[in-house]
């Protein structure tokens, strides 16, 4: 899976925003320099773990979100939007599949 840094800035300035952080302050809690948020926003600057991390616990947002835009609140719209995707005789087969990704994975917790 390749990342959409672009998209994940967009996901980072948006809670930023609505937490009525400015650029400055967030740099200042996750100890980067503000042009470093910035570029991370535009998704012109690819950060650390350590940095994404850092960010994602002073905004509150769930790294699955974080990184690839999924949360409790959008899932069902983004397996709507697969779904939609593939030709209609092969629905069954995918939710097959994906009923099958999820038993093989809760077997692991």
């Amino acid at each position: 899976m390749e990342l959409n840094y672009k998209e994940m800035g967009k996901r980072i300035k948006l809670e930023r925003k609505k937490l009525n952080l400015t650029q400055e302050k967030l740099a200042e809690k996750v100890e980067v320099a503000p042009s470093y948020i910035s570029e991370i926003e535009r998704g012109t600057s690819i950060c650390s773990l350590a940095v994404l991390v850092k960010i994602a616990t002073e905004l509150n947002l769930n790294f699955d979100y974080l990184i690839v835009g999924v949360n409790d609140s959008n899932v069902e719209g983004k397996f709507k939007k697969l779904l939609n995707e593939i030709p209609e005789e092969n629905h069954k087969l995918f939710i097959d599949l994906c009923d099958n990704i999820a038993s093989v994975l809760s077997e692991n917790k």
